[in-house]
């Protein structure tokens, strides 16, 4: 008869294990006619263990992408001419709006304005059909001068302009060979200030017939931004003739982008939530900030507990911008079975779950974010009556579970105190003969093996007299 009474504080010697070696100082050792027993008197254990973690393997899962590359084709298309601002008659038929305290004269159709400057300008309309395809400088042609007179284009839509396609025409001068400079330039809002896109330099001879005097000019923007505001002026001082415009007309760039092709080879990244306790709020909490960057956003079914996945992706390509990187997006998760329950994907489980675009996957349970609610304690002592168990595999990296010695109730709040006292005196004949250490294991129920860092424990070996069994 004897009793070896066991008080372990795990901190000591195994504190990063998922085991406690108790090394005896000297064996345990038994007759023929004796036996021993073991019982777990008690425990105690501070609710440190986190529900997501790299002990779970439940914290890593995959985003596999599928890229779509476009191809451009850049063309020139009429932006405007006269048709919506003048009628087949050459009547305007446009908004018109006179500011004459600014020398300001509008016509408006849709989104475009057309803006004329001109210091003579009081509440007549000084507004002529310069749209039109074909010229006439007796009847149609507008006045056009350094820094009193010039035009501006604005658009509320953005327009990248490709060409901007300009007659000019001087009056009678015979006074030899004279070059007028005239610019083409956008409006910078981040700079403030106007920004050359073209120039052209017009040289223009003494002689006086018509229709020799008119000269015909296309301003290009060669890589052109979409720009809300535009403006041709004359940049030459005190001109020795009348100088006008006969046609102002817009082409804007066209762009029209191929089907796409979708890579061959996805991208595959690694996405690790933080170890922690999770509830269901800070989970698709912590899930959103890994997802932001492929624009899924996760939420939960308040009816049901279901976890959604919503791909918001809706790629427009430009001409900056031509690969779509999230074309098609897979979430990867781990053939594991915990984490398939905190997903609540266990019935519709794939290795590659596509997440649609602009719509979204929703698991077929409620999430289970619970993945200790028992505490399992197992010993290598070899019982005499084997525990049975059902304990299902949790994950790849389950291993056999040995004899139970006590499974404790652990589904308490974070940082709670675990307790279990023995009170039923419960113990266990073993059929070991001699003990030269103790090796106590625990688990959760998914037959996964953790690490309990702060654990107590009253162990106790007692060698009985078969004869009083």
């Amino acid at each position: 008869m004897g009793t070896y009474d066991f008080y372990i504080d795990k901190r000591k010697n195994n504190i990063d294990d998922k085991f406690i070696d108790i090394k005896l100082d000297y064996p345990i050792e038994i007759k023929d006619y004796e036996y021993l027993k073991v019982k777990l008197v008690d425990f105690k254990y501070l609710n440190t263990f986190f529900n997501i973690s790299g002990n779970l393997i439940n914290n890593q899962f995959n985003i596999r992408r599928y890229s779509k590359t476009y191809i451009p084709t850049l063309s020139s298309t009429l932006y405007f001419n006269d048709t919506g601002f003048f009628d087949g008659s050459d009547v305007l038929t446009a908004t018109e709006t006179i500011e004459a305290n600014i020398y300001k004269n509008t016509i408006t159709s849709g989104e475009l304005s057309l803006c004329y400057y001109n210091e003579t300008l009081t509440t007549t309309s000084l507004w002529v059909n310069i749209l039109k395809d074909t010229t006439d400088a007796l009847t149609r042609k507008m006045s056009f001068k350094k820094t009193d007179r010039y035009f501006e284009i604005k658009t509320t839509d953005n327009i990248a302009i490709k060409t901007l396609d300009v007659v000019f025409y001087k009056d009678t001068y015979v006074g030899g060979t004279s070059s007028v400079d005239v610019k083409f330039q956008r409006y910078n809002p981040t700079s403030t200030s106007w920004e050359d896109i073209d120039s052209k330099t017009i040289t223009l001879q003494s002689t006086v017939s018509f229709p020799t005097e008119t000269i015909s000019k296309t301003f290009t923007y060669t890589t052109p931004l979409a720009t809300l505001q535009y403006r041709l002026i004359c940049d030459t001082d005190n001109l020795p003739f009348d100088f006008y415009i006969l046609k102002l007309q817009a082409n804007k760039q066209n762009i029209t982008y191929d089907a796409g092709t979708v890579s061959n080879t996805p991208n595959q990244t690694t996405l690790t939530i933080q170890d922690g306790f999770y509830k269901s709020s800070t989970f698709t909490s912590k899930l959103n900030d890994l997802l932001a960057p492929y624009n899924i956003t996760t939420s939960i079914n308040t009816s049901n507990n279901k976890l959604k996945l919503s791909n918001n992706n809706n790629f427009i390509p430009t001409l900056t911008n031509l690969v779509d990187e999230n074309y098609q997006i897979d979430l990867v998760l781990p053939n594991i079975y915990n984490m398939k329950e905190n997903w609540g994907i266990i019935d519709t489980y794939e290795e590659f779950i596509n997440i649609p675009l602009t719509s979204y996957f929703e698991g077929d349970t409620n999430i289970n974010l619970i993945n200790l609610s028992k505490i399992i304690i197992t010993t290598n002592l070899n019982f005499t009556n084997k525990t049975h168990n059902e304990i299902i595999s949790g994950n790849n990296l389950s291993t056999g579970i040995g004899n139970i010695l006590q499974w404790i109730d652990a589904d308490e709040p974070p940082y709670s105190c675990i307790k279990y006292i023995n009170h039923e005196d419960m113990s266990y004949k073993i059929q070991n003969k001699t003990i030269n250490n103790i090796i106590l294991s625990f688990y959760n129920e998914k037959s996964q093996n953790i690490i309990l860092d702060n654990t107590l424990i009253h162990l106790q070996i007692k060698k009985l007299n078969k004869k009083s069994y």
